[in-house]
């Protein structure tokens, strides 16, 4: 079996007023507990919005991974209430978007989402998700290999996004008002398409990535500041990009200066496409759960890669169904999700064939039986969390167009 991590974020909401947005002083004092070493050694990080997310250790076995981010996040969970606040999972936040976490960094994208019109400050600030990282595999043409990994992650991704979807909004469309399924992942396409939009399927897998990597717009250039003296590490600023600038294009002499390694690192942790590779592969297309069903997509993702059987079986299916999505079938997918009855198909092969992959990984009966109750509430009646998260909803402006 591969090494598996998740990353979870989550929305700090005041018990006192979950309307509200944390002051600047409620999240430092939050900071300062959460920032204390967890008994798993997971990393506590913010998102622009105040997000608070925890990164767990990657482990070799799926139980292992899934037992130490719960015993990290029960910690993080009863420091949030000590200062008077709660977590919620949830894919978007209905509050207005605010910069809390002012980094350079985060600054930066902000100008840079700018260019693409008024939905970036919603991206940063109000989405949250479930990431999950696996083994990008090894050379061979077997079950471990990269080129499978890659087919299963990329043609199935749609599935995924659509089974875990959970973050519901209204959005006016042709005359009409629907719900949309997954408004974060929505979000993210139609904001820059070439920065979060999917990868071709096809072809190698480190081809496809070289390619989207270079034709990528830059968002900034990083420039270290003059170092005082006794700086050990002078300050960075950021400059913006010359407008439209790829990579490749500053590889080969547009930009302000020579490309350096730290340049490259940047541009490529900037990239959010719904798989990512950077030495191993991160499935981002998942919305926050609630509660405790982030070990749901976890378990799903782990046994569809992870279990010879069942990675046999998927990649049959995917064949089978001529799965190959382009752009406009992620697009359908963050919409209508499981509501597409074709889609709601495809998830309850999917959700059986991850079931009798994880009876054969010996997960713990306890991780077992809440993916099979997640199956029975929902992607067995044809359903996502975001029907039950619906019927509460409250009225808000939405923040998706729409632009396809």
């Amino acid at each position: 079996m591969g090494r598996i991590g998740v990353e979870l974020e989550w929305f700090v909401l005041p018990v006192d007023d979950p309307t509200r947005r944390p002051v600047r002083d409620e999240l430092a004092y939050l900071g300062r507990l959460a920032e204390a070493p967890l008994p798993r050694k997971g990393r506590i990080s913010w998102e622009p919005g105040g997000q608070l997310e925890l990164s767990g250790v990657p482990h070799d076995s799926l139980g292992e991974c899934v037992e130490a981010v719960a015993a990290d996040l029960a910690v993080l969970r009863t420091r949030a209430r000590s200062a008077g606040m709660r977590l919620l999972g949830g894919g978007l936040d209905t509050r207005p978007p605010h910069f809390t976490v002012a980094l350079p960094r985060y600054q930066a994208l902000r100008r840079y989402y700018a260019h693409f019109g008024s939905q970036g400050d919603t991206l940063l600030c109000n989405t949250a998700s479930v990431q999950v990282n696996v083994d990008a595999g090894d050379g061979s043409d077997g079950w471990r290999g990269r080129s499978r990994r890659w087919l299963i992650t990329n043609s199935l991704g749609p599935v995924l996004m659509a089974m875990f979807a959970n973050s519901p909004v209204s959005s006016g469309r042709d005359g009409w008002e629907e719900t949309v399924l997954s408004g974060r992942q929505l979000l993210r396409l139609q904001t820059d398409r070439f920065r979060s939009g999917p990868l071709p399927r096809g072809g190698d897998p480190r081809d496809a990535w070289t390619r989207y990597a270079l034709d990528a717009g830059v968002v900034a250039i990083r420039r270290s500041a003059w170092p005082r003296s006794g700086d050990a590490h002078p300050p960075a600023t950021w400059t913006a990009a010359p407008p439209g600038m790829s990579l490749r294009e500053w590889l080969r002499g547009a930009g302000p200066r020579e490309v350096r390694a730290d340049d490259v690192f940047h541009h490529l942790k900037s990239l959010v496409p719904p798989v990512r590779a950077c030495g191993h592969l991160e499935l981002r297309m998942i919305d926050a759960q609630h509660a405790d069903d982030w070990a749901v997509p976890v378990a799903v993702v782990a046994a569809l890669l992870d279990d010879e059987p069942t990675s046999d079986a998927a990649a049959a299916l995917i064949a089978a169904r001529s799965l190959a999505p382009g752009p406009q079938d992620w697009i359908d997918a963050a919409r209508r999700g499981v509501a597409n009855p074709s889609l709601a198909d495809l998830a309850r092969s999917v959700m059986a064939l991850a079931l009798s992959g994880l009876e054969r990984l010996g997960v713990s009966p306890a991780l077992y039986h809440r993916v099979e109750r997640f199956a029975e509430t929902y992607t067995l009646r044809g359903f996502a969390p975001a029907h039950l998260r619906c019927a509460h909803r409250p009225a808000v402006a939405s923040p998706l167009t729409a632009k396809e």
